[in-house]
């Protein structure tokens, strides 16, 4: 009897569980006050992901994508990412993407986080928010 009823309680939250999927580009540009430092910077792309205490513990944020600025870019780069989020008992938790940069402009290694104004620009769609608002490092 306790088989069955495990069994049919997790059968039967299968119903209340999707996942929402969801894929974004971003484009934009690195400002340095050294324009030689804004080669070989690394701009990932991170899923941020909520939980509720104590699940918070065991949750990391995924990572989705990542580039490498080259010395031709002069600061600008593209990144693209995918993530998928658990949806629960029909709340819509679409992936909330944002910017991790690694660089060394100080001549140290820093990291930056860039938070767009919105978020949940998915793909066919380019979120170029930091095209017009250029990601200050350092």
């Amino acid at each position: 009897m306790r088989v069955f009823l495990t069994i049919f309680l997790l059968g039967s939250s299968a119903f209340l569980v999707e996942t929402a999927n969801n894929c974004a580009w971003f484009v934009g540009q690195l400002q340095c006050s050294d324009s030689t430092k804004l080669e070989n910077v690394v701009v990932e792309i991170w899923d941020k992901d909520r939980s509720f205490f104590p699940i918070t513990l065991f949750v990391d944020d995924d990572l989705a994508g990542r580039t490498i600025t080259s010395a031709d870019d002069n600061g600008t780069f593209k990144v693209e990412g995918c993530a998928s989020d658990v949806d629960f008992l029909f709340v819509k938790n679409e992936p909330e993407f944002y910017l991790k940069i690694r660089h060394y402009c100080k001549g140290k290694a820093e990291v930056t986080y860039a938070h767009p104004r919105n978020m949940k620009v998915f793909v066919p769609e380019t979120n170029d928010y930091f095209t017009k608002h250029p990601i200050i490092l350092g």
